[in-house]
């Protein structure tokens, strides 16, 4: 019998995770997560080799059980539940596609298994092969494909059985760049057109940003941050997610006080900011801190005042480079190194004067920067830091 295809507002693909922890033997590698993935979302699993991540995606299809804590999928606890009969498919690394049939073949092989008819698995398999980008492919070979044509083989192969979930374990990661590129806007086209829960993992944040509904940081084992691509980019809660998002310059700094304004002396200047960009428990006076800039938010200041909110400093220019439309500005703020990235036009008058070894007068908004407590010791060693 045929499990009936979830209509696309139907909330089929909802997962639950509640205090899980996994341990072998005395080795803990992940630490009570809990985590609410809703129905129909694109979310990925992102963070550094080792982080647990995999270790959560085998937990939720059933490979592994729990040492702790419980997952539900649509409502449903999966203790008992065999990995055959959760409503999930899954796209692995090794993509273990069988090279002796065809694309159209490799893709109808879970059909003939469910006992589907002859005449719906020819429908469904056309489908997904149109689905994927494979058209007119269906007949060939899997050693006569390209490594993308075959991921998308193994794609299909999944999506096929029409699972309410799908999970995905850094199935990208063996293609060259152009490849992962066409195949990460194919796979959120599918994903939204599907609307299957996709479960994504990946160690790449340029990656995780750009395919993911909602991202979750995760470092030893531990959920660091869930958001959305843009919140974990310009709001993130530690030190460690904003070091590990996207690029950032770090100014380790002492709090000097803490009350109306935040003064950090750095070794690029003493900042007054905010007391709410700090993130984490409230700084106070003496504590060692960190302040956090993205590099777009550092500016080249004229001749004229500064607007309100806009923060200062003298810097020498280190270097210069023009990638297409922007300008990458490598500066030293006394001993501080630090980078700008602005659109080249934006430079406008300051233009001629950001020229290495030139001295320049940089600016960012108050309330862009980010203040944290240093890296605990377990979340240094991911940078290889000392905390």
């Amino acid at each position: 019998m045929t499990r009936q295809t979830p209509t696309p507002n139907a909330a089929f693909g909802s997962i639950d995770i509640s205090s899980v922890s996994k341990s072998y033997g005395d080795a803990e590698v992940l630490s009570e997560v809990s985590l609410s993935i809703p129905a129909g979302s694109f979310l990925t699993l992102l963070g550094p080799s080792g982080c647990g991540k995999t270790t959560l995606l085998r937990l939720i299809a059933g490979f592994i059980a729990p040492t702790r804590g419980s997952i539900q999928i649509d409502g449903r606890t999966m203790t008992q539940v065999p990995t055959q009969k959760r409503p999930i498919g899954m796209v692995f690394q090794n993509l273990a596609l069988f090279p002796h049939f065809s694309v159209a073949e490799n893709i109808a092989y879970g059909l003939k298994l469910r006992g589907t008819s002859q005449a719906e698995t020819q429908a469904r398999v056309a489908k997904f092969i149109q689905l994927v980008g494979l058209d007119g492919l269906g007949d060939r070979r899997i050693a006569q494909l390209s490594g993308g044509q075959k991921q998308r083989v193994a794609l299909a192969r999944s999506l096929v059985l029409e699972p309410s979930i799908l999970l995905l374990d850094e199935p990208l990661s063996a293609l060259d760049l152009q490849l992962r590129k066409q195949l990460q806007f194919a796979l959120k086209d599918i994903q939204k057109q599907l609307r299957t829960t996709f479960v994504f993992v990946t160690h790449d944040q340029e990656e995780a940003t750009m395919i993911s509904d909602r991202i979750v940081v995760m470092s030893n084992g531990h959920v660091q941050q869930v958001g959305t691509p843009q919140e974990i980019y310009s709001d993130p809660q530690n030190l460690f997610v904003s070091k590990f998002i996207g690029e950032v310059n770090e100014l380790p700094g002492r709090v000097r006080s803490a009350g109306q304004t935040l003064a950090v002396e750095t070794g690029a200047g003493t900042f007054e900011l905010p007391p709410g960009v700090a993130r984490g428990p409230s700084p106070a006076a003496g504590d060692n801190v960190t302040i956090c800039l993205r590099p777009e938010k550092i500016t080249m200041l004229g001749d004229t005042a500064p607007a309100p909110g806009i923060v200062t400093a003298q810097a020498q220019v280190i270097d210069t480079l023009v990638i297409g439309p922007l300008t990458r500005i490598t500066l030293d703020a006394q001993g501080t190194r630090m980078t700008s990235i602005q659109m080249t036009d934006a430079l406008g008058p300051v233009t001629g004067r950001v020229t290495p070894g030139a001295t320049v007068r940089i600016g960012f908004p108050a309330d862009a920067a980010r203040v944290f407590a240093p890296l605990t010791a377990d979340l240094a060693t991911a940078f290889g830091d000392h905390a």
